[in-house]
């Protein structure tokens, strides 16, 4: 009876040991595979510190002196203004009849002193250290895998997430039926926990192991988030199916443990209600408020629930406070001046005290600290691409499109802008924090390419200013031999503002071959009066053919002597990063070989 007895006892505890190291070994065999990919980036993370302008930059905002004064174009018709109310006005299109359109001149952005050689030619400085990425090198299956196939999720990124949700069904499975040990449940679920607070934070580890920005891994977070839903429910259900069965419903659900457990339950159900695209997009503001309250009760629920989940709470915790500490340290609270740019539908917010610290590509969350953007836009955090390349007069610039409530208050808000003594316009100064910067193009040093194409849309011209100006102000030491721009605009009113830049940035392309390629789908009358283009620069109405111009880009490389690859950006909706996803995959193997390999970075609206 005694052996009985202890048989039936350890029978019981047997299979907790076992949910226990089963929780244990899946996060060790998921660290292994993070480790494992992040292991394969680091030769670009060495090529990329190993150039002395890459080491301090894209971490935290900061003010700088300038050594070079350079006057911004404040002209109200241009995205770029000049504040200067004497300096002359250059009209471009002089010999244009009825003009009603002026750009002012725009001054040179601040260039490194190229040195000159023994006949007095310029010599360019030291070239920046190249390492292509491995998708370049591997054609046949990179392929494959960057092909997309549903809402924008590529092969690649679907086999990642069939193999850790296979990994999680396993464990949940080995020797277990969730109606009868609905306890593997639980603690399946209880092992993602740091993983699923991971992949929520901003300064994402995983993100900085891998080079890649925290929004690229937000689709995990989103799977993780799901398998604790499912995960959770089928815990709590596994039990009161058991206990109903047993006649102890009442009775199990009378002790504190068990109560601490449905208080989880809820929050978990609550956050995956809230995650949904249709509260999302119908309220954003419920979808914080239930992550920020519901990540934050669930945890204490899941330690009272069962104290053996503290180490896994633990986990999370340091990593999520982790980032908090960093994110704290990486927000400025400053004055910004907003203007509207009624052409482009966005506005344009100037920050002359952050001018330093950021990288093309990346982004920073903003919020305006004005009543004007009533109590809840106070609330609220978006987030911007820097427009600009860093340390200029006129510091940080972002253009924030009006495509909501709180981007339309912010529009309203500029159109209230003041006037100077001599009747400019000066914009609205408004109290701003800026939290960041993120994201970008991770451990990729576009300066050490030999091309580079930029395929944008609408207001995803932001990711193409800031990494062009970069590219044309470093082209002395600098590999890149070609830039194309192709821009895609609803109209060709659009456009008008940002002419000034364009033709500033081509002048400025001394030994580097810039073309700027717009396209239109409709014009209203009058759109193109006064207008002038610069040598350089195509309007052409219709849809642009991506194939054509990665072609020529490739072919001007290559006749440049160019073999260090061809950097493709993209920035706009998920069709247009789905379309040129697909030339890059389907571009002639043999011609990316011979060229250094096609590298393509997406930015893609929504995320």
């Amino acid at each position: 009876m005694v052996n009985s007895t202890q048989h039936a006892s350890s029978t019981s505890s047997n299979p907790s040991d076992l949910d226990m190291t089963l929780a244990y070994h899946l996060d060790l065999v998921i660290s292994i595979v993070i480790l494992t990919f992040a292991l394969f980036t680091v030769p670009r993370a060495i090529a990329r510190f190993a150039n002395p302008s890459e080491r301090f930059r894209g971490f935290l905002l900061r003010y700088v002196p300038l050594r070079h004064r350079s006057r911004i174009n404040l002209n109200t018709d241009s995205v770029y203004l000049n504040s200067d109310p004497e300096k002359p006005v250059l009209d471009i299109d002089e010999s244009s009849e009825g003009c009603n359109t002026t750009f002012k001149e725009l001054p040179t952005l601040p260039m490194r002193t190229l040195r000159n050689d023994a006949n007095g030619l310029p010599l360019g400085g030291q070239k920046p250290v190249h390492m292509p990425m491995l998708s370049s090198l591997v054609h046949p299956v990179t392929s494959i895998l960057s092909r997309s196939v549903h809402e924008g999720y590529t092969v690649g990124q679907v086999l990642l997430l069939a193999g850790y949700t296979a990994l999680v069904l396993y464990c949940g499975f080995y020797k277990s039926n969730p109606f009868s040990d609905p306890l593997r449940a639980g603690w399946i679920i209880t092992s993602q926990i740091p993983f699923l607070y991971i992949f929520a934070t901003k300064n994402n580890v995983i993100g900085a192991l891998l080079g890649v920005g925290y929004e690229k891994l937000n689709y995990l977070h989103r799977l993780v988030g799901r398998l604790v839903v499912v995960g959770a429910n089928v815990h709590a259900l596994g039990f009161i199916y058991k206990w109903s069965l047993a006649g102890q419903l009442s009775k199990e659900l009378a002790q504190p443990y068990i109560r601490w457990g449905l208080v989880g339950l809820v929050c978990v159900d609550l956050l995956g209600i809230g995650s949904t695209q249709f509260v999302r997009s119908k309220s954003y503001n419920l979808f914080i408020i239930t992550h920020a309250l519901g990540l934050f009760v669930f945890l204490f629920a899941v330690c009272y629930h069962r104290p053996g989940c503290v180490p896994y709470v633990t986990a999370a915790c340091v990593f999520y406070g982790l980032d908090h500490l960093i994110r704290i340290a990486k927000t400025r609270i400053t004055t910004a001046t907003l203007r509207p740019i009624p052409e482009l539908g966005l506005t344009r917010v100037e920050i002359p005290t952050l001018n330093s610290g950021w990288r093309a590509g990346q982004h920073v969350r903003l919020r305006v600290l004005s009543t004007g953007m009533g109590f809840l836009g106070l609330t609220e955090v978006h987030p911007f691409t820097i427009a600009n390349v860093e340390r200029t007069e006129e510091g940080m610039v972002l253009m924030c499109k009006k495509a909501g409530r709180w981007t339309t208050k912010m529009y309203e808000l500029s159109a209230t802008a003041k006037y100077g003594e001599q009747g400019r316009e000066v914009g609205r100064g408004v109290r701003v924090m800026v939290e960041g910067p993120y994201g970008g193009v991770g451990n990729t040093v576009m300066s050490s390419y030999s091309g580079a194409l930029f395929v944008v849309g609408g207001s995803g011209i932001t990711f193409a200013l800031s990494a062009i100006q970069e590219l044309v102000r470093s082209q002395d030491n600098s590999s890149i031999t070609t830039i194309d721009i192709v821009w895609s605009i609803p109209d060709v009113a659009s456009l008008t503002p940002v002419i000034p830049l364009f033709t500033s940035l081509i002048e400025q392309s001394t030994f580097v071959r810039l073309r700027v390629s717009v396209f239109y789908t409709r014009a209203s009358k009058g759109s193109f009066q006064g207008m002038y283009l610069p040598p350089g620069m195509t309007l052409v109405p219709g849809r642009p053919k991506t194939a054509k111009f990665l072609d020529d880009v490739v072919t001007s490389t290559q006749s440049g002597g160019g073999a260090t690859g061809v950097f493709v950006g993209v920035c706009g909706p998920p069709a247009l990063a789905r379309d040129v996803a697909g030339v890059v995959r389907t571009f002639d193997v043999y011609r990316k070989r011979m060229v250094g390999g096609i590298e393509l970075h997406a930015e893609v609206f929504g995320w």
